[in-house]
């Protein structure tokens, strides 16, 4: 149960940051979702929180703290991004 928790901890990670990845360097072109990428952290990221929250609870390791901390980085991601969008565009 462990593992499966962290696996899926570490997947709701990888799989918004590999769309944000692609929002910023257009490697395959997603015309219909636009902007999308850039939110999918604050559902998936909170998700991920949760799950690795739990593996924690299961086992104290540096692995579910690792999905803790990137989750939490990950969901300020949009935030951030407004931000310096808002600082260096003006609008």
């Amino acid at each position: 149960m462990y593992r499966k928790l962290l696996f899926v901890s570490y997947l709701l990670f990888l799989l918004p940051a590999l769309f944000i990845l692609n929002f910023f360097l257009d490697l395959v072109t997603l015309d219909k979702i636009q902007g999308l990428p850039v939110f999918f952290p604050l559902l998936f990221s909170t998700l991920g929180v949760l799950f690795a929250s739990k593996a924690l609870e299961y086992k104290k390791s540096v692995l579910p703290i690792g999905a803790i901390v990137v989750n939490g980085i990950l969901f300020m991601l949009p935030f951030i991004f407004l931000f310096f969008g808002t600082v260096i565009f003006g609008v």
